[in-house]
């Protein structure tokens, strides 16, 4: 299963000035009112008037770069961007304990590893872990049974993060 992740937005959240090439922005994935993840894309000096509804999952800074234009560009950027998500996933340190949120970063963490491991980002070292290659740094993923209800599920919580519809 290919994870899409819907590029950064056009303007930012909170102020909805457009983003430029060079601009500093966050973006956040974050479980809505409805259950379902979306993402938010800011400038890093907006971050401070940001109302997020709901429970972030994870956050990651990047700068807005320039359009891509060809079809293996936007696959390229489209990988960068489950890359960051990745990485994201297990840098934040949650406040307070939610067995829900657990259990959505679980299976973002193991779907995505799944995808940069056929992408060679993820090397497999066994017992579920992998060395991320371009930084050395080794990962732990989550071991989860892959059943038809864990798909469909997954595939609704995603489907505001990749752009399309629930």
């Amino acid at each position: 299963m290919e994870i899409s992740i819907r590029s950064v937005d056009e303007a930012c959240r909170v102020s909805g000035e457009s983003f430029i090439p060079g601009n500093r922005v966050r973006s956040y994935l974050f479980r809505n009112e409805e259950g379902l993840i979306d993402r938010v894309d800011v400038l890093e000096g907006e971050m401070v008037n940001l109302v997020i509804e709901g429970t972030i999952i994870c956050s990651w800074g990047h700068r807005i770069k320039e359009k891509e234009t060809t079809e293996a560009d936007e696959k390229r950027a489209a990988l960068q961007s489950a890359d960051e998500v990745f990485l994201s996933l297990y840098e934040e340190n949650p406040e307070e304990a939610d067995d829900f949120l657990d259990e959505a970063r679980d299976r973002l963490k193991f779907f995505l590893a799944l995808q940069l491991e056929r992408k060679r980002i993820l090397k497999p070292l066994g017992n579920r872990k992998f060395r991320h290659m371009p930084t050395k740094r080794e990962f732990a993923v989550p071991d989860l049974e892959i059943s038809p209800e864990l798909i469909v599920q997954f595939q609704e919580e995603i489907a505001l993060m990749s752009g399309g519809p629930a």
